[in-house]
């Protein structure tokens, strides 16, 4: 499918769903009318107005760091970003308040912006960023900066080697035992972060015995490393 012809989707998706958005947003509107006392159509402006504003602001501040982003990297000419790729980071990051996820969608789309950045900019990382949290962005920013100061980000395919224990994390970035796992848990389903496996000197057969870590030793996957320097660098 085209990009055209999945924006005219989208186009027919969001009508389908406006008479049942109407219902819905006259039955807010009528509850936050007896909530404040005033007439419908005036506290739905109050609201309506307000939201614009929040989201007109931190699109603002978006241009400006994404523009300081591209003269840091000396970029003039920029380059045209899909729809499909574009959309998505505009929409969401003017609803995104948690600082550390600001940082993802704005180097997400100056990369995309940037005709000297050859990677792939790829649609799932767009989902990736709205769910995860900011501490979970921290935990990817901390490993990769431990595996490039080591010189281990290279070459990727044997990015699995090099784990950190889970007292690692949670003593640098000061996160509890608990919130750890769930983050831990969370990176692991959408593939950012693996288990650490580990061989041991005892062999059943011709195959070495291994040790699987769950959360207690994780590593950095391929496509973590490339989510982080997609989103981080």
């Amino acid at each position: 499918m085209s990009e055209t012809e999945e924006i005219a989707k989208a186009i027919q998706e969001s009508a389908k769903l406006g008479e049942k958005g109407l219902e819905i947003a006259d039955k807010a509107g009528r509850f936050f009318a007896k909530v404040f006392k005033e007439p419908v159509n005036e506290i739905s402006g109050i609201i309506t107005d307000k939201l614009r504003f929040i989201r007109w602001r931190r699109m603002v501040q978006m241009a400006d760091e994404v523009n300081k982003i591209l003269d840091e990297k000396k970029v003039e000419d920029t380059r045209a970003v899909q729809p499909k790729i574009a959309l998505p980071i505009l929409e969401e990051s003017s609803l995104e308040d948690d600082p550390n996820l600001q940082y993802l969608w704005n180097h997400l789309l100056a990369n995309a912006m940037n005709p000297n950045f050859n990677d792939e900019i790829r649609y799932g990382f767009t989902e990736m960023i709205k769910n995860i949290t900011g501490i979970e962005a921290l935990i990817l920013s901390e490993f990769y900066k431990i595996l490039e100061k080591e010189n281990r980000l290279t070459p990727l395919s044997e990015i699995h080697n090099y784990s950190l224990k889970k007292e690692q994390l949670i003593d640098g970035l000061k996160m509890s035992p608990d919130q750890y796992a769930v983050s831990a848990n969370n990176l692991m389903r959408m593939q950012l972060l693996g288990p650490a496996v580990l061989k041991g000197g005892v062999k059943m057969g011709s195959e070495p015995l291994t040790i699987f870590k769950g959360i207690d030793a994780v590593t950095l996957t391929p496509l973590g490393v490339k989510f982080i320097e997609a989103c981080m660098k």
